[in-house]
């Protein structure tokens, strides 16, 4: 088992990086490109609304990303600085295929296992990707 903690700045600029560094933990771990693939879009629309929603692109607040990955399992915590994330979450209606935006929740929910929204008693909104692992074969970049 191997967790990471990364920390990144609420700016546009912050999400190449991070999914840079994810992509360079799921190559040394062997994540299949299936798997890479699904987990890496999911924790990617996790990240843009924490930017986006949570924080509001405001860079004196973090995005934190907690990454778990195991042979049996990744998983990723993406916990913003926002406030009420959990309640447009649960008033969300299913995104329509042709709609420009509001596809983030109904990717990460495809893109993986299971996903779960907990809001703490500071509104820091903690987004939790879990993505059961098909098999050990070499992701390639």
């Amino acid at each position: 088992m191997a967790v990471y903690e990364l920390i990144y700045s609420s700016v546009l600029e912050s999400e190449e990086p991070m999914l840079d560094r994810l992509q360079a933990l799921l190559y040394e771990h062997s994540v299949c490109d299936r798997d890479a693939r699904d987990f890496m879009l999911a924790v990617s629309e996790a990240f843009t609304n924490a930017l986006l929603h949570g924080n509001r692109c405001q860079p004196n607040k973090e995005i934190k990303v907690l990454i778990d990955i195991n042979q049996k399992v990744l998983c990723a915590d993406v916990i913003d600085q926002g406030r009420g994330g959990a309640d447009k979450v649960k008033k969300k209606c299913p995104s329509s295929l042709l709609s420009e935006g509001g596809r983030g929740v109904d990717l990460m929910r495809y893109c993986s296992t299971d996903v779960k929204f907990v809001e703490d008693e500071k509104g820091d909104l903690t987004v939790s990707i879990r993505l059961e692992r098909q098999d050990d074969r070499q992701f390639n970049k």
